[in-house]
Parts: C-alpha cells; sequence; structure tokens
C-alpha cells in the first residue's frame, strides 16, 4: 500500500487539454468500425454501376406493330394493336415503302369507294371480273398476309411513286382479330383518307 502511495505521488495530474484528448479517444474506440473486404466493395461498386446504367422509359406490354427489314430485301410488318397509324407509315417510309395505313373501328369499312386508283383489279370492285387470277396481281405480289398478326411486303413489286394502301378492320369475335385489305395504288394516284361508316350485313 505504501508502494502504492509512492507511485502516485509522482503522477502529474493532468490538465482539461489532456482530458479532452482522453475522452475523444475513449469515444472514438466505442464508435462501431465498417470493414469492407474487397468483394463487398466491388459488389457495392457493380450495384452502382447498375443503377446508371438502368433506363430511363422501360416498356410495358407489347408493341403496337414491329417492322423488320428482311436479308432478302423485304420487309415484315407485325400488328398486335389497331394503334398509331401514322407512326407505322412513317416508319415505312423509313424502310423504303410509300403506304397509307387505317385502322378501323369494329364492322365498319370506309365510305370512299375507291380511295384510289389501283395498278390492278385487285380493287375498285373488279374482284368478280377477275377472281382466280390474284396471283397475276402486283397488288397481291407486293404484299402477303403471312399469319393473323404478319404481313411480307416485297418492294421488288412495287414501282416508284406507288403506294401500298393497307386498310385494318377490327372483328368483333372469331380467331380473326381484324379484316385486312392490301392493295397498290398508282403513282400519282391520292389516296384519299378513309371516313369509317357501318359494314353493310347482307
Amino acid at each position: 500500500m505504501n508502494e502504492l502511495k509512492s507511485m502516485w505521488a509522482t503522477v502529474q495530474p493532468g490538465t482539461e487539454e489532456d482530458l479532452a484528448g482522453a475522452r475523444r479517444r475513449l469515444l472514438n474506440g466505442m464508435r462501431p468500425r465498417r470493414r469492407f473486404t474487397a468483394p463487398r466493395l466491388l459488389v457495392a461498386a457493380g450495384a452502382a454501376a447498375a443503377v446508371v446504367a438502368t433506363p430511363l422509359i422501360v416498356a410495358t406490354g407489347t408493341p403496337a406493330y414491329a417492322v423488320t427489314t428482311n436479308p432478302d430485301g423485304t420487309i415484315t410488318v407485325a400488328v398486335n394493336e389497331l394503334r398509331d397509324p401514322e407512326a407505322l407509315e412513317a416508319d415505312l417510309r423509313a424502310a423504303g415503302v410509300n403506304a397509307d395505313v387505317t385502322f378501323l373501328p369494329t364492322d365498319t369499312w370506309c365510305a370512299e369507294t375507291p380511295r384510289f386508283d389501283s395498278v390492278d383489279a385487285a380493287y375498285n370492285g373488279n374482284e368478280v371480273l377477275t377472281r382466280g387470277k390474284e396471283k397475276e396481281w402486283r397488288s397481291f405480289q407486293a404484299t402477303r398476309v403471312l399469319s393473323l398478326h404478319e404481313i411480307k411486303i416485297s418492294p421488288e413489286h412495287i414501282r416508284p411513286g406507288e403506294t401500298v394502301v393497307l386498310e385494318y378492320s377490327e372483328m368483333p369475335a372469331g380467331p380473326a382479330p381484324w379484316r385486312l385489305g392490301t392493295w397498290l395504288a398508282k403513282a400519282g394516284s391520292t389516296v384519299k383518307s378513309c371516313t369509317p361508316i357501318p359494314r353493310p350485313t347482307s
């Protein structure tokens, strides 16, 4: 006990600055330390990069249509929904095809008939006179139906200045979602705007 008293007597009293420093060291020692191993740091960096790369606009649902240029020069048009015909016309124009696209409500057709001068008898009300000769029509050669949703356009059968005319009309029921009429308008022929009217039932 006497030895302890002798040692204590030799210790110099601490200043306020010494006490403040000791308090800081004590508090720092009590704080939890975050340790990151190399893999965790890489994961964090990767997550940050993924956030930056995330697109601002996320597409939802199926596109209304798609235009695909094939290696053989033909163009496939897939229509999933009768929406935005002007955009479809613009995309076909960008693919090298002048087109007039009309999306009609259920069981309607265009009031103005004929809307244009056709390159062959596939329009203008002459189908009955030439039925069975569809393969001779350039309208048939230029645009063919592949499935319920797809058609193929063959630009080799379309002459300069001619317009592919597509008329889609929704069906109320049945396996086919719509009726489709495809024709070629002569070069220089203006395709009139379509005014939908009820389709005759008889």
